[in-house]
């Protein structure tokens, strides 16, 4: 089956090649892995595998001037993007068609687009789709955007929107989950959400407030509401406040729980150097107070050079682009029971060292090694600590060697190992090796030991 959806995608991709009035690209990568779940080599088994991604995009030649004057904005009439890979055939893929009156989207295969949503997420059409979707957006004389949402095999979403008079107006219907039984008997989720949201500028201050009322259609109607502000007291300081309710006839929506209220605040100081957040959330539960829970959310960034966003001081493939020390301290509590805190702060050391770490003391889980008398045990739950380092070495301008090591203390799991990336010539092709090992000293845990070691190439094209 696999390889029939590999001709067929194949084939597809010829096609859009040979179209006269097309524009198509190729790329993608081939990588070849050995890997072996033991550093006894000659001893233990080790194998090898291969993974081949195949990309194409393409789009017509032809151009569609949409709106006039200064508003006017020239569209590609379609464009098509899609991956193959050895693994599962056809991968994800995109079909955009515009027109003068609408544009259409279809995706699918794990691709995403956007996601669409009501003020709260009342009605909400994710951006993820596994199976193929299809979104249809057409603009009605310049006033508004209707969106249509088909997400198979039973659940239609609709979006209206506008802007009147410096509001934006929205009106939102979902039709989810429907069926027929066998007397023909038609049932079905059906949500109505009418909102309005506006900005205003009242003396240097920015507010934003927000409204949204939904109604779950049936014989007992649902209702939900929801309120909201965002104030910005400066360029630095901001805070922003919601409250969401859903009664007990509001069927489980794409956000909002039935019986719930939820209030949320949050305030936000973010500078040069400094960016510090403080948010609440408070959820009650009607008739159920043992339900009822409160979230506190608190974090703290501070950084000694703007070169990198606060969103990217500490992810993987840029913490070791700073030049300079970034810290970030948080915590959480729920119900005024300590969740995780914690800090992790990254520095270049010297001149092509950069070295990042971490500590955290929390709430873990982990699950203990089988034994004859418990052949399935249960998730042990209990607080401790984790702390661990990473390092990130250019050797040479062909070298890197990026060694790690961390402490667990449920389980008492040490990982220690270290990677290293070898470029190919003058390019940007690297053979990537890996040997990690975990060793668990607590005798519970003592079977899950192991050791890996893997080398791979990934050649682009």
């Amino acid at each position: 089956m696999k390889k029939k959806v590999l001709v067929l995608t194949l084939a597809l991709v010829l096609a859009l090649a040979s179209t006269a009035m097309a524009a198509v690209s190729f790329s993608g990568d081939f990588k070849a892995t050995y890997s072996m779940d033991s550093f006894r080599f000659g001893q233990k088994p080790y194998k090898f595998e291969y993974n081949l991604n195949f990309n194409v995009k393409a789009s017509s030649d032809d151009v569609t001037v949409v709106g006039e004057g200064d508003e006017a904005e020239s569209k590609t009439n379609w464009e098509f993007s899609g991956a193959v890979n050895a693994e599962h055939g056809l991968g994800k893929y995109k079909l955009t068609l515009n027109d003068q009156w609408f544009t259409a989207n279809v995706w699918g295969n794990g691709q995403e687009l956007s996601d669409k949503a009501t003020y709260f997420g009342m009605i909400k059409a994710g951006k993820a789709a596994d199976e193929m979707r299809a979104r249809v957006e057409v603009p009605v004389v310049d006033m508004a955007t209707v969106t249509l949402d088909f997400e198979q095999p039973n659940n239609l979403r609709t979006f209206v929107e506008a802007e009147v008079s410096g509001f934006d107006i929205g009106v939102a219907y979902a039709r989810k989950n429907w069926s027929t039984d066998a007397e023909g008997k038609v049932t079905a989720d059906n949500v109505v959400v009418v909102q309005a949201g506006t900005k205003i500028d009242a003396g240097g201050v920015s507010i934003a407030p927000k409204a949204a009322v939904g109604l779950d259609i049936k014989e007992d109607f649902g209702m939900a509401f929801g309120v909201s502000a965002d104030v910005g007291l400066s360029d630095e300081l901001s805070i922003a406040a919601s409250v969401t309710n859903a009664n007990e006839k509001w069927a489980k929506g794409d956000a909002l729980d039935a019986k719930n209220t939820v209030l949320s605040g949050t305030v936000t100081w973010a500078d040069a150097a400094l960016k510090a957040s403080a948010t609440v959330k408070q959820t009650l539960v009607k008739d159920d107070k043992d339900k009822n829970t409160n979230v506190i959310d608190l974090d703290a960034w501070y950084r000694f050079s703007d070169k990198l966003d606060y969103a990217d001081l500490f992810k993987a493939d840029k913490w070791y682009t700073n030049d300079a020390l970034a810290i970030h301290a948080f915590a959480d509590l729920t119900n005024a029971k300590l969740g995780e805190v914690g800090v992790e702060a990254a520095s270049p050391v010297m001149e092509n060292i950069w070295v990042k770490g971490f500590a955290k003391y929390g709430l873990y889980k982990a699950t203990p090694d089988a034994t004859e008398d418990v052949p399935e045990p249960e998730a042990v739950e209990d607080k401790g600590f984790k702390v661990g380092a990473d390092g990130y070495i250019v050797v040479t301008p062909k070298l890197t060697v990026t060694p790690f090591v961390s402490f667990e203390s449920l389980g008492k799991f040490l990982t220690a190992g270290t990677g290293a990336s070898y470029k190919i010539g003058l390019s940007d092709t690297t053979i990537d090796l890996t040997l990690k090992r975990v060793q668990p000293f607590d005798d519970d845990y003592k079977g899950q030991v192991s050791s890996t070691v893997s080398a791979s190439i990934k050649v682009p094209f």
